[in-house]
């Protein structure tokens, strides 16, 4: 009786997980070089508008540099592509890269020089 109990317990949990097993790769859908490039677009965007000292712009883009070697060089080592613990391990390090170019933008330290 208890196995199974646990046994169905093991099943229903497993049919729960299907939905999101069958999601799209990434965060809300996006693959990380979709991601690569709108946080590239965000870092000109902020340089065009001003929003990002031209230092600031620099630092994010060798970040963002930083994660696009990183997954150069897991792909070189699977036969080109990614698995998904390093897809993963990515994606948190992008979010990182997004969150550093948002507080940059709205840090609102005013330059006495600018």
């Amino acid at each position: 009786m208890r196995k199974t109990v646990l046994l169905a317990a093991a099943a229903l949990s497993l049919a729960a997980a299907a939905p999101a097993i069958a999601q799209p790769v990434g965060r809300g859908g996006w693959d990380i070089a979709r991601r690569e490039s709108w946080l590239q677009q965000r870092i000109d965007r902020g340089r065009a508008d001003g929003s990002l000292a031209p230092m600031e712009a620099r630092r994010a883009e060798r970040q963002l540099n930083r994660v696009r070697r990183e997954e150069r060089r897991l792909r070189r080592m699977d036969g080109g592509v990614l698995r998904p613990s390093d897809a993963t391990t990515l994606q948190a390090r992008l979010d990182n890269v997004a969150d550093h170019i948002r507080w940059l933008r709205h840090n609102d330290v005013r330059r006495p020089w600018a």
